[in-house]
């Protein structure tokens, strides 16, 4: 007997190598990754920015990599300031042939803005770019508070009571005297610009003067009105800016001070130019173009404003009408047109209903239309879920189209629809309603199996009686025959045959044919073949590569949003299909708004059911849109 050696062990040792070569290519991708850190030079000082740059090599030209803080102290905001990569290539010739090296290095700065005097670890630091991760250590920091002064005031305007997704007002008023003359720099920051969110600033001009102010996205310069004001005595020339505040929470928040930071230079250095050699003439020409000279003594100072207490009040239950979708604002209006107003009784009729108003339009939403008596539930019929919207920016207009079905051709018009609004000023709901449209509903027509055309009892002109065979028969060719059309129109047979030799007979004609068969297996062989040699290429081609990982990455981001909230769900969906449309090009971008514009209805809905989970249905949809 031949004993047959087990290659079972073996075969667990290559298991095992093969395992341990693919650990060791994951740590090696993750140890090419080299970082330098560098922090700007000290001291520095409460209110004032600071720069953190990392100097990073390894990474893949895209994505652009991210960087986060960890477990960042309370006292310490962090921000991305800037990502800008460099790309080194080197060609050489070796062997023959041609070879490229390839070096990328991505400077990243964080900006650390301290709001308390102390010693910090800020960090640690974490950067990401696909799958690859590099975490830095926390690096130490000292923050020196900066002296008060008389000669500087900021204050921030801000009413104590607010409700979900209100327009806000938000004043920033900064306030410097003659004496402060030579600011080098200015810093705003306030706890209100970090825990809400604004709607976007107003660009202005280039003329204009702005108020730099701090934000958890870096600075932003907001356009800003000047006036000269007597304030305790003093002349005091004034900045005044808006911001227009968005609360997306109810609760009530203790706010901290707003502050504004300033470095003022009080001694300028005049620098040595070669044009001094010549005498007076090189003052003459430094004078003319502005002089050379750089500050030698700079000095910081600080003001601060007053603590604020900020409730956002969630909406009333008591008397909130069936038609309040979330609006909040005055002056709501609400216009329906129909595309047509003759119809029979089961076609569709297409509503565009326009809501204009001063609020919440961007973010509004279209109640129900048989809400607070609108349409009846027995005479129309409309499509389930929410409908998206598309605001127009230029007339402030909200537009959404509905398919509405008429089911009772007795009525004869389309009642008026109501839409309501929360007024936050005197803290009511207030409706709205649209004109009512006329319509003339005709009764719908049914086609019967008397209708159908058959062949039953044709009589020619020769006067030969036609058998009772199923045909189906061209009126315009029967009357040519001379088939009279009223004797074709009933009697038509329409059972299922059972004769065998009907059932079994060989089908006839080109579709049956040998030839036409055959063709059509060679043509889906080369079809078939076309497939994989295209999906090859798709397979070898590194963009093609990276956009199929972004998908998986997003469509994971989208079925973990089953898990959440309806809000926080919905908002995982819609930054998903953003990046999406940002990355993605084989998608379909306008299907993919509509999909964004039902998730961010559900995310700003101000309803007491935010805890439910999402509709399947609308995960389902988001993920459709992924190649």
């Amino acid at each position: 007997m031949i004993k047959q050696r087990s290659w079972l062990p073996s075969n667990r040792w290559a298991v095992v190598l093969l395992v341990t070569l693919c650990c060791s290519v994951g740590i090696q991708a993750q140890d090419d990754v080299t970082v330098e850190a560098a922090k700007q030079r000290g001291p520095y000082y409460v209110g004032v920015g600071t720069t953190i740059q990392f100097t990073v090599r390894g990474l893949e030209t895209k994505p652009d990599p991210t960087c986060e803080v960890i477990n960042a102290d309370p006292a310490i905001q962090a921000s991305v300031a800037g990502i800008s990569p460099r790309i080194m290539q080197q060609v050489y010739q070796s062997g023959g042939r041609i070879r490229r090296i390839q070096q990328v290095t991505y400077v990243i700065q964080m900006q650390v803005i301290a709001s308390r005097a102390g010693q910090y670890s800020v960090g640690p630091f974490v950067i990401r770019q696909d799958g690859v991760e590099k975490q830095v250590d926390p690096i130490e920091m000292t923050f020196e508070s900066v002296p008060a002064t008389d000669q500087m005031r900021v204050a921030l305007e801000l009413p104590e009571i607010a409700y979900p997704d209100q327009r806000v007002k938000v004043k920033l008023r900064w306030a410097v005297t003659s004496e402060l003359s030579d600011i080098q720099s200015l810093h705003i920051s306030s706890p209100v610009f970090d825990q809400f969110r604004f709607a976007p600033d107003p660009p202005g001009s280039r003329q204009s003067n702005k108020l730099p102010v701090q934000t958890p996205q870096g600075s932003v310069a907001i356009p800003a009105e000047v006036s000269s004001e007597t304030i305790d005595g003093k002349e005091f020339t004034v900045l005044t800016a808006e911001r227009t505040l968005i609360p997306d929470r109810p609760g009530e928040f203790e706010l901290d001070p707003i502050s504004a930071t300033i470095r003022v230079v009080t001694q300028w250095q005049r620098q040595r130019s070669g044009l001094d050699d010549f005498g007076f003439g090189g003052s003459l020409l430094e004078e003319a173009f502005g002089g050379r000279s750089r500050p030698m003594e700079v000095k910081l100072y600080r003001a601060e404003g007053k603590p604020h207490r900020f409730q956002v009040k969630p909406f009333p239950s008591a008397d909130r009408p069936e038609s309040f979708a979330g609006a909040v604002g005055s002056g709501f209006t609400l216009d329906v047109a129909a595309d047509r107003t003759v119809v029979r009784a089961g076609d569709p009729i297409r509503l565009t209903i326009d809501i204009r108003g001063d609020g919440n339009l961007e973010n509004a939403t279209l109640p129900s239309l048989f809400a607070d008596g609108g349409l009846s539930k027995d005479q129309f019929r409309v499509p389930e879920g929410d409908v998206p919207g598309v605001f127009d920016p230029d007339t402030l207009t909200k537009t959404f189209e509905v398919l509405v079905r008429v089911e009772d051709e007795n009525i004869d018009e389309l009642p008026a629809l109501r839409y309501s609004w929360f007024d936050p000023n005197n803290e009511t709901y207030q409706t709205t309603l649209s004109s009512p449209i006329a319509l003339r509903v005709n009764p719908a027509s049914m086609v019967t199996a008397d209708a159908v055309v058959s062949s039953g009892a044709r009589k020619r002109t020769d006067g030969n009686t036609t058998d009772q065979t199923m045909e189906t028969v061209d009126l315009g060719r029967a009357s040519s025959d001379g088939i009279s059309p009223s004797q074709v129109l009933s009697g038509v047979d329409l059972s299922l045959t059972t004769d065998a030799n009907r059932l079994l007979a060989a089908p006839s004609g080109l579709l049956a044919s040998g030839a036409f068969q055959g063709s059509v297996y060679v043509i889906a062989a080369l079809c078939l073949i076309w497939m994989m040699v295209g999906k090859q290429r798709k397979q070898s081609d590194p963009a093609e590569r990276q956009a199929k990982t972004l998908a998986t990455q997003l469509g994971q981001q989208i079925q973990s949003a089953a898990s959440m909230n309806a809000k926080t769900g919905a908002a995982q969906i819609a930054e998903a299909l953003r990046s999406a449309l940002r990355e993605l090009d084989a998608v379909d971008r306008e299907a993919i708004q509509v999909t964004i514009a039902k998730c961010e209805a559900i995310e700003f809905r101000p309803d007491p059911a935010s805890q439910s989970t999402l509709d399947p249905a609308l995960i389902d949809e988001a993920a459709r849109h992924l190649p």
